[in-house]
């Protein structure tokens, strides 16, 4: 069995085409059907069911293409370290653009000016997102958010900061005249959620504010992203309670103002367990945790 019969394997599966994975690997399609036939004549078992309607994955093709695939993702994690050592160091760390553009940068300069030779490459992800790429070996850190979304198995954490949350109110809304507002004063506003979905951990701290007000929010929509959230609140479509750190997005039409009782919670940086990355052990020797 070579990495070829893989390939080849997983992009029939794919497609549950031969003609389609013969022209996307760009190989004739007999050459192909021989490569998959020796395939299943080494394993002993059929990966494919063929018939005139076309390709249909067996039990054991299933099993088998769910291994083939991480078996093909470690190759190319491999040959990309080999890449990579050979260019120099390199360190992925992924961020909240909305949370982390004012934490982040500062400790990304002092690494640069210690470590030189290593190269930062930086990309803006979601929380789930970071999470998945960490444990995937894709990204070295990742400025993740919350607790909650630094809890996945196989995750490390550490303190790097902490966040209150605000109200975003419509320009020339009643409260927003106060210095602070008290959260049970908009409970007959309609609200713009921050999606469960996308971030967790920052649209539970809301909907533990919630209950601490005593009131359950008419939510009007859930939304993905911070500068969306702002654009409805402008549009006087409702209200909203966000990260502080969102103050600094451009937001004509929208009031910030601090909350009487803001929850405020901690925010962190994540890695992999196990990532034996000489750059992130780098990258952590500068980062001390922050105050509890």
């Amino acid at each position: 069995m070579e990495l070829r019969h893989l390939r080849y394997f997983a992009a029939v599966a794919a497609d549950l085409s031969f003609t389609r994975a013969a022209a996307r690997l760009r190989v004739a399609q007999p050459a192909l059907s021989r490569q998959i036939r020796q395939l299943e004549e080494e394993l002993g078992v059929s990966l494919l069911r063929r018939s005139s309607r076309g390709v249909q994955l067996t039990e054991a093709g299933r099993g088998f293409l769910a291994e083939a695939r991480a078996l093909l993702l470690h190759c190319e994690q491999a040959m990309s370290a080999a890449r990579q050592t050979e260019a120099g160091p390199v360190l992925k760390v992924g961020y909240i653009w909305g949370l982390f553009h004012s934490l982040a940068p500062p400790w990304l300069e002092r690494f640069r000016r210690q470590h030189p030779q290593t190269v930062a490459h930086l990309f803006d992800l979601t929380p789930m997102e970071q999470a998945r790429q960490l444990l995937e070996g894709k990204l070295d850190a990742g400025f993740i958010g919350f607790a909650h979304e630094a809890e996945a198995p196989g995750l490390s954490r550490r303190k790097v900061g902490a966040c209150a949350f605000v109200a975003a109110l419509p320009r020339g809304h009643p409260q927003s005249r106060q210095a602070k507002v008290a959260l049970a004063s908009l409970a007959n506003e309609f609200f713009l959620g921050i999606s469960e979905q996308t971030y967790p951990g920052a649209s539970r701290q809301v909907a533990a504010a919630f209950v601490r007000a005593g009131f359950r929010p008419k939510i009007l929509q859930m939304v993905e992203r911070g500068y969306t959230i702002l654009g409805l609140v402008a549009a006087r479509c409702g209200v909203a309670l966000v990260p502080a750190s969102l103050q600094a997005l451009p937001h004509a039409g929208v009031t910030f103002r601090p909350l009487a009782e803001p929850p405020v919670a901690d925010l962190y940086l994540a890695w992999r367990a196990d990532n034996p990355s000489g750059a992130l052990r780098q990258f952590l020797s500068i980062m001390p945790s922050a105050p509890k």
